[in-house]
């Protein structure tokens, strides 16, 4: 509920004093009014500034422009029409209509305490100056006490502008970029929209040191306190962001192109086209998804056409300076990414893992479940055929007929997360399928009916057609069954090996 608070300016001028118990707030375009109705409505900045603690503020569709801050158990509705009685739904990102724009030398929207909003489009900050978080999150940040960001579109922010050089480090080197589009920090991000944001740009190196003003998080980085499940991004789209800009030749080290994984869970999630930019240099890590420090968790992502100048395109894995990183990876395709395009780069591609020139302990801080990726080296019973995605050039990457990346996961990792990147049902098959989207084509395990006779013979092979003795790694596996009646069975089968 509000409290009493003061209105805008004008009324101030008249002596007037409101005192208001409701516990929604209604807000338009270049309004002034006391919030009460729709007919009455605030702006924005007072709104945020009445709000209390379980308080609602219906935003109507316009633009809005400014730094704006949100610190206590509050929701933002936007995309509002201006005569709802009741808090919108949404099923999409795309096409809102309540725009949130930078002044251009701030951040956008800094949220905190539990802070919630819906249906944004947030875009034009810059969080090079400011004194909270500085640096991070030019769209949104989310501060340690937490908040959530569901169904808004962050696209064109910058965490840095290096034409200002800013320092850090008591003024020792370039102030970094950290979450270009956002910077969440015990929040969650779900069924958003991150794209085309930068963590820093126009990179600059101070004279004398050689550092350069790196980025971390092209989309957003992502950081918990201390349980990774305090950091969620969830059902996202995280696509054409970067580190430091296309036309940048020089400036590393650099991690998480789409987005940088400091502690948390990245699940059911498209992440595409991003970039790490710059010169070669194995520091540069995670074109689309990098897990930098301590606990990361990616599940059920597809990763494709990401590029890094470095280690792996797809997903990667920082090795310096990162002792304490511990890494899962489950049920994800990684699948048309690239990195650096010499010896060092040979096989890393699409998930970096460690080898002979960058970081052999890599494979004793990371675990590497069932995933679809070109390279067998990446990790034993990879799923090495065609992902077939319904029209990657088209931006589909549901999974067609045939793929073999249906019913071929592993269903405990996706425990508790229960529809896939559609909305649809998260397990629609035999088992899970690999990747955000759920096949809804029906279940590519073959119904086979009860049988009469004995088995004589089992034969066993691997989605790809290679026959095994008995499968070695827990995953789904062709079973060709002989009976005494020479009748043969085929069936696909998840077999658990302990």
């Amino acid at each position: 509920m509000k409290k009493i608070a003061l209105l805008s300016s004008a009324l101030l001028l008249s002596g007037v004093l409101s005192t208001m118990n409701a516990d929604v707030i209604y807000v338009k375009e270049n309004a002034s009014g006391d919030g009460m109705s729709w007919s009455s409505p605030a702006s924005l900045e007072d709104a945020l500034t009445w709000a209390a603690k379980g308080d609602e503020i219906f935003v109507a569709k316009g633009t809005y422009t400014g730094s704006f801050s949100l610190k206590v158990a509050a929701t933002i509705y936007g995309n509002c029409e201006g005569t709802e009685t009741s808090a919108p739904t949404y099923t999409t990102a795309e096409g809102l209509e309540t725009f949130l724009k930078g002044p251009g030398d701030k951040r956008v929207l800094i949220l905190d305490g539990g802070a919630s909003i819906y249906g944004l489009d947030i875009s034009g900050g810059d969080a090079t100056l400011e004194t909270t978080g500085v640096g991070r999150g030019g769209g949104v940040y989310v501060n340690s006490g937490g908040g959530s960001i569901k169904y808004c579109r962050i696209h064109d922010n910058m965490a840095v502008d290096g034409t200002k050089k800013a320092t850090e480090d008591n003024g020792r080197i370039p102030l970094r970029g950290v979450g270009g589009g956002a910077y969440v920090w015990n929040g969650r991000v779900e069924n958003c929209i991150i794209e085309n944001n930068v963590s820093t740009d126009a990179p600059w190196m101070m004279e004398g040191n050689n550092v350069w003003s790196m980025g971390v998080g092209g989309g957003l980085c992502l950081e918990s306190s201390g349980d990774p499940e305090a950091a969620v991004v969830m059902n996202c789209i995280i696509r054409n962001n970067s580190t430091t800009p296309e036309d940048d030749e020089n400036s590393y080290p650099c991690q998480g192109g789409g987005i940088a994984i400091k502690s948390g869970y990245l699940v059911n999630s498209l992440v595409v086209g991003n970039r790490i930019n710059g010169s070669n240099n194995n520091q540069n890590v995670g074109g689309g998804i990098a897990c930098t420090q301590n606990q990361a968790y990616v599940i059920n992502c597809t990763a494709y056409d990401n590029h890094v100048m470095g280690l792996g395109g797809g997903i990667a894995f920082q090795s310096q300076n990162a002792d304490g990183m511990r890494a899962v990876v489950s049920n994800c395709i990684a699948w048309n990414n690239t990195c650096r395009d010499d010896d060092y780069g040979a096989g890393l591609d699409n998930i970096r893992m460690g080898n002979s020139q960058t970081d052999g302990s890599l494979p004793d801080r990371v675990t590497i479940n069932v995933v679809c990726v070109p390279e067998s080296t990446v990790v034993k019973g990879a799923i090495t055929s065609d992902p077939k995605f319904v029209d990657a050039a088209a931006g589909d990457f549901r999974l067609a007929e045939g793929s073999p990346c249906i019913d071929a996961g592993d269903d405990p990792a996706v425990e508790g997360y229960d529809v896939d990147l559609d909305g649809n049902p998260r397990i629609a098959g035999a088992a899970v399928d690999l990747g955000p989207y759920e096949y809804t084509g029906g279940s590519a395990i073959d119904e086979v009916e009860a049988y009469e006779g004995e088995v004589v013979r089992t034969q066993y092979y691997t989605l790809q057609g290679v026959e095994v003795t008995y499968p070695s790694v827990s995953g789904l596996y062709i079973v060709k069954k002989t009976l005494d009646t020479r009748e043969v069975i085929t069936e696909k089968q998840f077999i658990t090996i302990r």
